[in-house]
């Protein structure tokens, strides 16, 4: 996002899945010529990283 944090969504060929967009009320969103985030950026952040794994844990049972 523009001047704030980074806004995951995912990109499969042309379709852009955004599962969290409503957060956001009515602004539009801009999928085009975002920067690529990779895992190890947005894990830096060790708080990021322990709700994915989280998140992974639960889905795996």
């Amino acid at each position: 996002m523009k001047g704030g944090n980074y806004h995951c969504y995912n990109v499969v060929g042309d379709c852009c899945f955004d599962l969290t967009s409503e957060q956001f009320g009515e602004e539009v969103l801009s999928y085009q010529d975002n920067p690529e985030q990779f895992r190890e950026t947005h894990f830096a952040k060790e708080e990021k990283r322990l709700r994915y794994e989280n998140l992974k844990k639960t889905l795996q049972k």
